[in-house]
C-alpha cells in the first residue's frame, strides 16, 4: 500500500504544474480552451501510437472495456472544470479558486463510502465536514479583484462540481477491475479522449473560424502540460489501484489534491504575493486539514 501511497503524492506533484499552468494563462489573458485542446490532443496521440507500438510488438494488453467509458465521461468534466477555472481566475484570488475547485475531490470519497462500503469512521467525516465548510468559508470570504466583486465564487461552484462528477467517473473502474477491461493506458487515453471532445464540442469551431490555433506561449504551456498531465495520470491510476485492492481507492484523491491544493497555495502567497481574507484563509485551511483527516484510515 506504501508503494501507492507514493505514487498520489507523485501525481499530486505534477497537478501543482498543472494549476501553475492554467493561473500563468489567466493572468497573460490567453485562450486555456486552446490550450487545453492541444495538450489534450497531443496526449491521445502519443497514447495511441503506445498502444500500437505494443501490439506491432506482439505484447499482450488487456482488451477495453466499459471502463474507457467511465474515463471519457471524466474527461469531458474535467475539460469544462477548467473552463470554468480560468473563468474564476481572472477575476478572484487563484488559490482561493484552486482550492475551491479541487476540494471537489469529496466526490470519489463519497462514492467509496455510499456505494462501495468503505470505512467512514466518525473522525472522516469531520474531515468531510472541514472540507464542506472550508469551501463555504472561501466563497464567502472576500477576495475578488479589483471592481469585479464576488465574480469569480459562481465559477468556481461549478467547477466544483465538475470535479466532483470528474473523480467519480474516474475512481469508478478501480473498484471494478475484472469486468471494466481498462488498463492504465487505456484510462489514460480514455479521459484525454474525452478532454478532445469537449474541445471540439467548445472550441475548435470557433478556432477554425478565427483561424486561430494559439500563440507560441499557448503552444510551449500545452507541451508542458501534455508532459504534466501523461505522467500525473499514470501515477495516479497505478496508485488508485493499488489503493483499491488494500480497500481504500477512495483515499486516492484526498491525498494527490490534498498535496496539490497545499502546493498551490504556497505558490499563490510566496509567488503571486496573493492575500486572502481572514475568513478565506481560514477556509483553505480548514480544507487542507479535512484533507488530512478524511485520508486517515480507520
Amino acid at each position: 500500500m506504501t508503494s501507492g501511497f507514493l505514487l498520489i503524492i507523485a501525481a499530486g506533484f505534477c497537478w501543482i504544474g498543472v494549476g501553475i499552468s492554467v493561473s500563468i494563462c489567466s493572468a497573460r489573458s490567453w485562450n486555456y480552451n486552446i490550450v487545453q485542446g492541444l495538450n489534450y490532443l497531443g496526449a491521445v496521440l502519443i497514447c495511441a501510437l503506445i498502444l500500437a507500438g505494443s501490439s506491432a510488438s506482439g505484447s499482450s494488453w488487456e482488451t477495453p472495456g466499459w471502463g474507457v467509458l467511465a474515463s471519457c465521461v471524466a474527461g469531458i468534466a474535467n475539460f469544462y472544470s477548467y473552463v470554468f477555472t480560468s473563468k474564476a481566475m481572472q477575476k478572484g484570488p487563484n488559490g482561493l479558486v484552486w482550492g475551491i475547485m479541487q476540494a471537489g475531490m469529496i466526490g470519489s470519497f463519497l462514492m467509496g463510502v455510499i456505494c462501495f462500503g468503505e470505512k467512514a469512521a466518525p473522525l472522516r467525516l469531520l474531515g468531510l465536514v472541514l472540507i464542506l465548510g472550508g469551501v463555504l468559508a472561501m466563497g464567502l470570504g472576500k477576495g475578488g479583484k479589483s471592481g469585479d466583486g464576488q465574480n469569480w465564487i459562481i465559477p468556481s461552484l461549478i467547477a466544483f462540481l465538475l470535479v466532483m462528477a470528474t473523480h467519480c467517473c474516474n475512481a469508478l473502474p478501480s473498484y471494478f477491475p475484472e469486468t471494466a477491461g481498462t488498463g492504465v493506458l487505456f484510462r489514460t487515453m480514455g479521459i484525454y479522449f474525452g478532454g478532445v471532445a469537449g474541445f471540439a464540442l467548445t472550441t475548435l469551431p470557433g478556432m477554425i473560424r478565427k483561424r486561430d490555433f494559439g500563440g507560441r506561449g499557448e503552444r510551449i504551456t500545452a507541451g508542458i502540460l501534455m508532459v504534466l498531465n501523461i505522467s500525473a495520470s499514470v501515477f495516479f491510476y497505478l496508485g488508485l489501484d493499488r489503493l483499491a485492492k488494500a480497500g481504500c481507492g477512495g483515499l486516492g484523491y484526498p491525498i494527490g489534491i490534498g498535496v496539490c491544493i497545499i502546493g498551490f497555495s504556497l505558490y499563490s502567497i510566496l509567488i503571486l504575493k496573493e492575500k486572502f481574507s481572514r475568513a478565506s484563509l481560514a477556509g483553505l485551511i480548514s480544507v487542507a486539514i479535512g484533507i488530512i483527516i478524511i485520508s486517515i484510515r480507520r
